[in-house]
């Protein structure tokens, strides 16, 4: 355990946008925990501070337990104070006064802030998998054979994923209102992460774990299928909407990514494997599918490209993006994705 020794202060009453913030003191990761608890209005710091959350609270001592201990410990720099917000810690939770009045405050909390730093707890032997794949879907790299799940054994693949999507973390209800407003979202798993920003990568890694999960490599693969996507994709799904409400989203990606959409909720629901993609393409507006047409001369696999290029060049906004159709390449049904 590690403790930060002292007591709330009421807040100001009359500066109703006040808040507390946790400042942690430089220290390697096994140095003790130290810091303390500032008030400051929360106009004059927005940008400035890391959001976190998860602790145990012990009277008007802060104790914190292991879990939290651990998160800080990775958060906090070596060299210079890191200033954090922490439900738990900055909020007096046995003021209900003062804690009905900051949670109405979270959501602009967590929009303010310069990352949300979600802790899903300490790695084990098969997190360094999941890490790398899901870096690699919020990456750019292009679907090929040096793609990692045409690379290593695919149930070393399914126990790195579900090491990381079915913690705990994914089903907690505030989420959604932490992470999903955050300008920048680190998802930490002992010293591994994965980090996206709001508004330059959400969409795009959205659409890629989107199009792996349709795609005729993950579908083939050895009970590939049963990884499940949905807690990260429902974050970036409420992540990609908090940017849209602000204003932040294009006026094509909307239109395109429900295209995606539709093809990826009912992929499951046919019997010639293109119709995945032609069959739905009527549930959307001309404007959706435009310079995308059904083409029943190619393979399945050769359809997926003509798909991922696609949305290459409009939900993950990548006008360089082109692909050269080779006619010869149709009939084949060898192509990795």
């Amino acid at each position: 355990m590690a403790y930060f020794y002292g007591t709330w202060c009421r807040l100001t009453k009359d500066k109703v946008y006040h808040i507390r913030l946790l400042r942690l003191a430089p220290g390697a990761y096994h140095d003790p925990s130290l810091g303390d608890l500032v008030e400051v209005s929360l106009a004059e710091v927005r940008g400035t501070y890391i959001a976190l959350s998860y602790l145990f609270i012990d009277d008007k001592q802060l104790m914190i337990g292991a879990n939290l201990n651990a998160a800080l410990r990775q958060l906090r720099s070596e060299t210079s104070a890191t200033t954090a917000w922490v439900d738990a810690v900055c909020i007096n939770q046995h003021d209900n006064v003062e804690r009905n009045f900051q949670v109405r405050l979270m959501a602009e909390i967590y929009e303010s802030v310069a990352m949300v730093f979600s802790w899903l707890g300490e790695a084990t032997g098969d997190s360094a998998t999941g890490i790398e794949v899901l870096n690699f879907l919020a990456g750019d790299c292009p679907f090929d054979n040096t793609s990692p799940w045409n690379c290593m054994p695919a149930q070393e693949l399914i126990l790195g994923l579900e090491d990381i999507l079915q913690r705990t973390y994914f089903q907690r209800i505030w989420i959604v209102q932490e992470a999903a407003p955050g300008r920048r979202v680190r998802l930490q798993v002992g010293g591994l992460s994965v980090e996206w920003d709001a508004a330059k990568d959400a969409r795009r890694f959205l659409a890629r774990i989107k199009l792996l999960e349709v795609s005729p490599a993950w579908q083939a693969g050895w009970h590939l299928g049963s990884v499940d996507f949905r807690p990260l994709r429902e974050l970036l799904e409420q992540a990609v909407a908090a940017r849209a409400r602000k204003g932040g989203a294009g006026t094509d990606g909307p239109q395109t990514v429900a295209l995606l959409d539709v093809v990826h909720a009912l992929h499951m629901q046919s019997t010639d494997p293109r119709d995945k993609i032609f069959g739905l393409m009527g549930l959307a507006q001309p404007g959706e599918v435009a310079g995308f047409v059904p083409d029943y001369s190619g393979t399945w696999e050769w359809t997926y490209q003509r798909l991922f290029h696609h949305v290459s060049r409009t939900v993950m906004q990548n006008p360089e993006e082109t692909w050269n159709e080779d006619p010869y390449r149709k009939g084949e049904d060898n192509w990795v994705v």
